[in-house]
């Protein structure tokens, strides 16, 4: 995408608190949800040797036209530290494209750009934020339109920490952070299509990060799935619980003796304590939100089909046998918008593929309904096995449907 709209000028203009510059009168759009895309900030840099940086906003509220109260947290190493502050827009000006398919949908984009300070116990991060935004149906909205493309970037932050603390107080050091990619980030960042910390700075808290995606050695599957864990880890939240895997057919330094190889292991560590569970398969344990409460589940998407969810009352996992109960072949996929969860089913010989939804209703996964799909022919049926009726576009299927189809 070629841009006239340098963003560097856009700092500079914007820079002149005295002359703000408004394309959209900001008084009627509240920006919250622009400021929080891509939180948690998990990728961030703070000092000259680029060590990591993490941050989460825990809350973005609109104070008045232009201020917005921030309250978060910021992650370097094993330091985790509170912050509050605010957001002052600064400008928003209309991006002009070169040509107009310089933008698939042809919607207008603007550039918000918006001054930030945060205070916590050790020091302030000082600096600029650029959002490239869109306004639609009232509302102000991260414009995403190229997301997933090569190089795509967005809500980035650029400027400094200036430390109160000891020997270090009053120095200033540079601190950036975005959603997908890093301002600023010069060699650290190796990727092209994506963000790929270099093996020079992989010891200044990039290890995880680079084995949770980029590490596919098999001789490494613990090590691979312990740093998937950690990149899932609410860091900020002292509740949380922290995933150790012990491996497949190994319980290692577990207190329990059982050893059996077609099993793997995982220790949940919770504020009451370590929990060993049992997973009856080698398949790796995935750490996520798989009934859709706001709470990280331990579950495996083999055809075992084990599940254990998360229990905010207890802060403990407890087994889930309805989803044990899920029959199906092949991958099972979570739509976590439309919170439902599709299995599949091929009949070679008939020439059949069946489709099944799941919700997870009353404590337990529950069958929502089912689309059988043969000779280019699409059938749905209700949850009840009834027939709702048959189609050859899949756009008319019901819209949960046509959204899971549509990936």
């Amino acid at each position: 995408m070629k841009k006239l709209l340098f963003l560097a000028a856009v700092l500079m203009l914007a820079s002149c608190t005295d002359k703000k510059n408004f394309a959209v009168d900001p008084a009627g759009y509240d920006f919250s949800e622009v400021f929080t895309y891509g939180n948690p900030f998990r990728l961030g840099i703070i000092g000259e040797d680029f060590t990591r940086l993490q941050v989460y906003y825990s809350s973005v509220t609109k104070k008045d036209a232009t201020h917005y109260a921030v309250k978060g947290f910021s992650k370097v190493e094993d330091n985790v530290q509170s912050f509050e502050g605010e957001f002052e827009l600064k400008s928003i000006q209309k991006e002009v494209f070169e040509e107009e398919t310089d933008h698939t949908d042809n919607h207008d984009v603007y550039i918000l750009e918006s001054h930030y300070v945060f205070r916590q116990a050790d020091g302030t991060f000082e600096g600029n934020s650029i959002n490239e935004i869109l306004f639609k149906d009232g509302k102000a909205l991260t414009d995403v339109c190229y997301e997933g493309a090569d190089g795509y970037d967005n809500n980035g932050h650029t400027g400094t920490f200036t430390s109160n603390i000891g020997l270090r107080a009053g120095q200033e050091t540079v601190a950036n952070w975005g959603a997908w990619r890093i301002p600023e980030s010069d060699d650290l960042d190796q990727g092209v299509g994506e963000f790929v910390p270099s093996e020079k700075y992989r010891d200044n808290g990039w290890a995880s990060y680079y084995n949770s995606i980029f590490n596919y050695d098999e001789d490494e599957k613990v090590l691979v799935a312990n740093a998937r864990y950690e990149e899932a880890r609410e860091w900020w939240n002292p509740d949380a619980p922290t995933i150790t895997a012990k491996g497949p057919g190994n319980l290692m330094d577990s207190p329990m003796k059982t050893y059996d190889p077609d099993t793997y292991f995982i220790e949940a560590t919770t504020p009451d304590g370590p929990t060993t569970i049992i997973f009856p398969s080698t398949e790796t344990p995935e750490y996520g939100d798989i009934n859709f409460d706001g709470y990280k589940d331990l579950y495996q998407l083999d055809d075992k089909g084990y599940c254990y969810l998360y229990d905010p009352q207890t802060k403990d996992f407890a087994g889930c046998p309805s989803y044990n109960d899920i029959l199906y072949k092949g991958y099972l996929t979570i739509f976590s918008g439309e919170k439902v969860l599709m299995s599949s089913n091929y009949f070679i010989e008939k020439g059949e593929r069946f489709y099944y939804l799941y919700r997870f209703e009353d404590g337990k996964f529950v069958l929502g309904g089912t689309v059988l799909e043969k000779d280019g022919i699409y059938t749905e049926y209700d949850k009840d096995g009834n027939e709702i009726h048959k189609t050859d576009n899949i756009s008319d299927l019901s819209r949960v449907w046509a959204v899971c189809f549509a990936g």
